[in-house]
């Protein structure tokens, strides 16, 4: 009894003068002692499950804009103020359709002043060839009849490059469909040779996508696929691939190829506007009744594929398999499972 009494008063001291050492003390404990089961507990529930039957589906996700595959660029040959505009921005256009027609006055009076110079040189040409009808010519004389021969060519192709001139000051629409970009929108504006005019036929939108060179093997013509852009998030689109490029084109990620995928539309470009991102999954394989199971269940070594499968309540055993088609997530068993094998999943 005096011992116990003696212990008390001991701990009671060891309690005043060191409590808090004491309660850190015991946190650490239960802490450890909270990771130990919880270690023990996670160590105890091995999850299995069996291998299944479905239809597996291989896809293909690659990026991509909106273009179009009837799109006219123009502009005119040379610069000058505009007389005529036949068409605005937003404007729907007719095949041949007047667009613009630029100042032709002084073009014109070029060609008059070139059409002079020909009759000039025309008649200085007949005229010698008169005065050498009926003689023999010399070389020197020979070589003078040739050089003004050239003249003459050349007055003729004056005319003509006027002529082409003053056609260009004229822009037609080469196609049905929508002025999209223009550098003015009221005439008596100068333009410079290098600003353009763009038309798009709205009914020829595509999704262009760039798959790089290791994928395009697996890329045929008539595949389907789902089409979401970024400014319509979980609204997709269906369509099929119709066109492949024979012309691989450089990228920042390597050498890809050209994927084209049309978008039908009824609102013209007022909602698919040319330019647009977003992303296309093409169903590159499909097939069905397949025996799958998830692709991280299995691990890789020496080239051969492999997954534990279970041979007792808490207890497995390592096993070869072989593998068929292939997803992001699941992938076909063709040998070594069936479906009355449990296999464990990893934590």
């Amino acid at each position: 009894m005096k011992f116990v009494k003696l212990l008390v008063k001991k701990l009671k001291k060891i309690w005043k003068l060191r409590r808090w050492w004491v309660i850190g003390v015991l946190i650490v404990l239960l802490l450890v002692g909270r990771f130990v089961y919880a270690r023990s507990q996670r160590q105890a529930q091995l999850t299995f499950i069996s291998p299944t039957r479905e239809t597996l589906i291989k896809t293909l996700a690659v990026s991509g804009t909106v273009d179009a595959k009837e799109k006219a660029s123009m502009h005119f040959l040379a610069g000058g103020k505009v007389v005529y505009l036949g068409a605005k921005e937003g404007d729907q256009v007719k095949k041949w359709q007047t667009i613009a027609q630029i100042d032709a006055a002084s073009l014109a009076k070029t060609q008059e002043k070139n059409l002079n110079l020909y009759s000039k040189e025309r008649l200085d040409w007949d005229q010698q060839l008169d005065d050498i009808e009926d003689r023999t010519i010399d070389k020197a004389e020979e070589r003078t009849v040739d050089k003004n021969q050239l003249d003459l060519s050349n007055t003729v192709l004056d005319v003509e490059i006027a002529a082409i001139a003053v056609a260009n000051t004229v822009m037609s629409s080469p196609i049905n469909g929508t002025l999209v970009q223009s550098p003015t929108n009221v005439s008596g504006v100068t333009l410079a040779a290098t600003d353009k005019f763009l038309i798009v036929n709205p009914d020829t939108l595509v999704f262009r996508a760039l798959v790089d060179e290791a994928d395009i093997a697996d890329v045929q013509l008539s595949q389907t696929a789902v089409i979401e852009l970024d400014a319509y998030p979980g609204e997709s689109i269906n369509s099929s691939v119709n066109y492949i490029s024979y012309l691989s084109t450089a990228d920042t990620s390597g050498t890809v190829f050209i994927v084209e995928l049309p978008i039908e539309t009824l609102s013209g470009l007022e909602k698919y506007r040319l330019g647009m991102n977003g992303d296309v999954d093409i169903k590159l394989t499909e097939k069905a009744d397949a025996l799958t199971i998830p692709l991280i269940a299995t691990r890789e070594r020496d080239s051969k594929t492999y997954v534990d499968v279970r041979t007792g309540p808490q207890e497995y055993e390592e096993r070869e398999i072989t593998l068929g088609l292939e997803t992001d997530e699941k992938v076909e068993v063709l040998s070594g499972l069936s479906e009355s094998d449990e296999i464990l999943l990893p934590e």
